[in-house]
């Protein structure tokens, strides 16, 4: 084989093993980008790279949310609070008024039954007074009737004297004159008790009137405070204002339960956030730390520019070519003083970044 045809073939391997490095460094990276670890030179940072990753940004979206709910929540409470306080102020307010109208209903009350009871017992005493007016005249009409009877003893006595004027008749006398004296002296009594008792039917009559009068008075009084006072109203109120007040408070008691269930939930969105980014940091950490290698992605055929014919050779055979080619190029059979001028030659040409440090193209 002659020297010329060694140098084609050398640099023909050299740029295949480059293209092929290319192609595998080209995989690499795209690999890299499905596995969510893009390497742009360091001018991403890691942090930005985790904050950007889909599974973060979606645990971020859950946070947000939980945090959503929770305000949500919480105003809710501050709401249900504040109806529950306007619906305990209704309800005290209703007790007041309540309060307010039972208690002059009951002073009413108790002024009408005070003067039925007056009324009532007037009527008691009037009726004693009479039962006794009776008895003090039925005293008096007897009393006169033996008045009456005693004088007329008295007078035959008296005539029986004149005519006779005997010891007997004289002792007869003097006997029928003290016992007209006896029943007149009892119906002086009878009589002044019976004047005693018209006094009493007099008196117990008038306070009889006076307790129809009070009757009447604190009847209307009683009527009036039920129509302008009135407790079935204010009742009903305080019972729809203590029903609202129990409502309120079970919607307070529901809300507190939703902010708590909010906070777990918030909770678990933000250790679920903390997670993610820790398990994004370790993979892109991983991915970055780790070096990058070539994969065999098929067999690419190597033409021989001496021939024309092409020989199919394996892309990581390529790749360790590409790796040693300086080596490929040490190993052609040419003269030394040829072979260090190709070397010069090469590192004078600029490099091409191609996502890795590559070696220098050679020039033929």
């Amino acid at each position: 084989m002659s020297k010329a045809l060694k140098i084609v073939m050398g640099i023909t391997m050299l740029t295949g093993g480059i293209m092929a490095q290319k192609m595998t460094v080209h995989a690499a990276e795209s690999n890299t980008r499905t596995g969510q670890a893009v390497r742009m030179n360091g001018t991403v940072s890691l942090a930005s790279q985790v904050e950007n990753n889909p599974a973060v940004k979606a645990a971020h979206y859950q946070v947000t949310q939980a945090v959503q709910a929770l305000t949500m929540a919480t105003t809710a409470v501050k709401t249900a609070m504040s109806d529950l306080q306007a619906a305990q102020t209704t309800l005290d307010a209703a007790n007041k008024t309540l309060a307010k109208n039972q208690k002059i209903q009951t002073h009413m009350g108790v002024l009408k039954q005070a003067a039925t009871d007056r009324h009532v017992k007037a009527t008691k005493a009037l009726d004693e007074q009479l039962a006794t007016k009776k008895t003090s005249q039925t005293a008096v009409t007897t009393a006169q009737a033996a008045v009456t009877k005693s004088q007329a003893a008295v007078q035959v006595a008296q005539s029986n004297f004149d005519k006779d004027n005997s010891a007997a008749n004289k002792v007869t006398l003097q006997t029928t004159q003290e016992k007209l004296k006896t029943v007149q002296e009892t119906l002086t009594a009878a009589q002044a008790n019976l004047d005693k008792t018209n006094e009493h039917v007099m008196m117990a009559e008038e306070e009889l009137a006076n307790a129809k009068i009070e009757v009447g008075g604190t009847s209307r009084d009683f009527q009036m405070a039920q129509r302008d006072y009135d407790i079935v109203q204010p009742q009903a109120a305080v019972n729809q204002a203590k029903a609202a007040v129990t409502a309120k408070l079970q919607r307070v008691t529901g809300t507190q339960d939703q902010v708590v269930t909010a906070q777990r939930k918030l909770s678990q969105a933000q250790a679920g956030l903390t997670t993610v980014r820790a398990r994004t940091l370790a993979t892109l950490t991983a991915a970055a730390e780790k070096p990058m290698t070539e994969k065999p992605v098929g067999e690419r055929p190597v033409v021989s520019h001496s021939t024309g014919t092409s020989t199919s050779t394996n892309q990581s055979a390529a790749s360790q070519a590409t790796r040693t080619s300086p080596l490929l190029i040490s190993q052609v059979q040419l003269p030394s003083q040829q072979r260090s001028g190709l070397l010069r030659r090469s590192h004078d040409k600029p490099q091409r970044y191609c996502g890795r440090r590559v070696r220098p193209w050679l020039s033929q």
